[in-house]
C-alpha cells in the first residue's frame, strides 16, 4: 500500500494527464460503466459530510470529504477528504490518497476540460477565477499550464491579492471581473450568486463548483437567461443537490436550452454554442478514475510512500 501526499499529487498530476484523467471519467459515467450510488450525505456539527463510493473492473474508490467553512479561521482548507484505493479482486488496500487535493486537481481538471469543450480550442483570452482558496489556486494552476491564458483576473473577500501574486495575477473586484473576463470559474462556498449576468460579455464560458445544496446559488437568473448550453456533470446529481440549476428550472428559466451532461457531449462530439455554462457537484467516477491513474504512475515512478497495514 502507498501513501500519496499533496506533494506526490502535484509532481503525478501535470494538467494534461488530469485533464485525460476526468475525461475518462465523465465517458464511463455516460456509458454507465462505472456503479457509483449516490452518495451519503450527513451534517456534522452543521457542517456539510459526504460519502462517495465507486467501483469500475479495475478499482474500488471510496472519497470521505466535507466542507468545514471555519477551517479558514484555522488556517486550513475548507474542504477536506481522504480517498481509498481497494482492489475489487483482491480486496486489499492498494492506496491511501490526500482526498483534499484529488478532489481539487479533478475539480479543477473538469472546469478546464468543459472550457476547451465549450470554446473548441486553448486560446482563452481572459480568465477570472472567483474565490482564492484551495479550489482556486488549482483551478489557476491546470488552466495557466493548458491554455493559453492573455489575462487572470482574482477577486474574493479576502486572500485574492496573496492568489494573484502566487499565480501571476491581477487581484481585482468581482464587477471587473465579471465583465473583463471570457472564461469565468467560480469557486466559492457561498450560498448566494457571485456570477451576476448584469456585469458578463455577450460571449462567454462559466463553470460553477460551489452552491452543492438545493437552496444555494453561485450563478444568478440573468446569467441563466443568458446562457444557450447548460453542461452539467451529472444530470441526476444537480437535479437533486445544486440550487443553480434546481431553482432555474422550478422558474422556468431552462427551457429551450440545450441542457447535456460532460460524458454524453464528449462521447458524441455535441457542439456547445456559448454563452454556455458548467455546473459540477462532483460525482465519484472523477475520483476513481484519477486515482487509479495516481496509483499506477505513482507504482510507476516510484512516488510515495510504501506502508503495511
Amino acid at each position: 500500500m502507498i501513501i500519496l501526499t499533496r506533494k506526490d499529487l502535484d509532481e503525478l498530476f501535470k494538467a494534461e494527464i488530469a485533464v485525460n484523467s476526468v475525461r475518462e471519467a465523465f465517458k464511463l459515467n455516460y456509458h454507465k460503466k462505472i456503479n457509483q450510488p449516490q452518495r451519503l450525505v450527513m451534517s456534522i456539527k452543521g457542517n456539510w459530510w459526504g460519502l462517495m463510493p465507486s467501483s469500475t473492473d479495475y478499482s474500488f474508490v471510496t472519497k470521505i470529504v466535507n466542507v468545514i467553512l471555519e477551517n479558514k479561521e484555522r488556517g486550513l482548507p475548507s474542504v477536506q477528504g481522504v480517498v481509498i484505493l481497494m482492489s475489487p479482486d483482491s480486496g486489499e488496500v492498494l492506496a491511501i490518497i490526500d482526498g483534499t487535493t484529488l478532489t481539487a486537481i479533478r475539480t479543477a481538471a473538469a472546469s478546464v476540460l468543459s472550457t476547451e469543450i465549450a470554446i473548441n480550442g486553448r486560446n482563452i483570452g481572459n480568465l477570472g477565477i472567483i474565490g482564492a482558496g484551495t479550489e482556486a489556486y488549482y483551478h489557476a494552476k491546470l488552466a495557466l499550464e493548458y491554455f493559453k491564458v492573455q489575462k487572470i483576473y482574482i477577486s474574493a473577500r479576502k486572500s485574492h491579492f496573496e492568489l494573484a501574486r502566487k499565480i501571476g495575477g491581477e487581484a481585482t473586484d468581482l464587477e471587473t471581473l465579471l465583465k473583463n473576463s471570457d472564461i469565468i470559474f467560480a469557486t466559492t462556498s457561498s450560498n448566494v450568486p457571485v456570477v451576476l449576468g448584469k456585469y458578463l460579455k455577450d460571449v462567454f464560458h462559466v463553470s460553477s463548483i460551489g452552491a452543492h445544496t438545493p437552496d444555494s446559488r453561485e450563478i444568478d437568473d440573468d446569467t441563466i437567461v443568458k446562457v444557450k448550453s447548460y453542461i452539467v456533470d451529472s444530470l441526476e446529481a444537480v437535479s437533486k443537490e445544486s440550487g443553480d440549476y434546481i431553482i432555474p428550472k422550478q422558474r422556468g428559466l431552462l427551457e429551450n436550452k440545450m441542457i447535456k451532461e460532460l460524458g454524453e457531449i464528449i462521447d458524441k462530439g455535441i457542439k456547445v454554442e456559448r454563452p454556455s455554462l458548467f455546473k459540477t457537484v462532483g460525482i465519484a467516477a472523477e475520483d476513481n478514475v484519477t486515482a487509479h491513474i495516481a496509483y499506477k504512475e505513482a507504482s510507476k515512478r516510484g512516488i510515495g510512500v510504501n506502508v503495511s497495514i
